[in-house]
């Protein structure tokens, strides 16, 4: 009887300890070793016009754009790799992570990649980068509205800087 309790007993623990969860290790973001670009401290809110504190078009349609999800601050980053033609104001990037946007009020991150010579927007959860884009169109965190923006800001500049808009000036 008490081979029959011991053996029951061993067996129990082991179930016990595989079926704990094992705890991943913690989310480190790609971008975290890259070179940070550009910053600002805090997002001006629906309606403000930048023109007049020395902002640009293009911080104008991201003001308008994305006020409305109030995202706070952000920092800029760009992968390394690519630092040199970024600071060319190059025009043509090679496939791979190419930048990203930093929202850590609102836990998000909107990332380009470039894919056959193309840009790729996502937005993604900073605690994992899993894609927490919207599906919905017109919608600030779908990727089409990251598409638009870059496409025709100031008369396509981010297109023609190789669709990273923080090496226009």
């Amino acid at each position: 009887m008490k081979k029959i309790f011991c053996a029951a007993l061993t067996a129990i623990m082991v179930l016990a300890v595989t079926a704990v969860p094992s705890f991943a290790a913690e989310y480190t973001p790609y971008w975290s070793k890259w070179t940070k670009t550009i910053s600002l401290d805090m997002f001006p809110d629906c309606g403000v016009n930048v023109l007049g504190a020395g902002g640009d078009d293009i911080l104008q349609e991201t003001v308008d754009t994305y006020c409305g999800v109030k995202p706070g601050g952000y920092i800029g980053y760009v992968n390394p790799k690519v630092m040199d033609i970024y600071k060319k104001k190059g025009k043509k990037y090679p496939d791979g992570k190419l930048s990203v946007l930093v929202f850590k009020k609102i836990g998000a991150t909107f990332t380009t990649d470039i894919v056959n010579g193309q840009p790729v927007y996502d937005v993604v959860a900073i605690a994992d980068g899993k894609s927490i884009a919207s599906k919905d169109k017109g919608h600030p965190l779908n990727p089409e509205t990251c598409a638009t923006c870059h496409l025709t800001s100031q008369k396509g500049v981010c297109a023609k800087h190789g669709f990273v808009c923080g090496n226009r000036m």
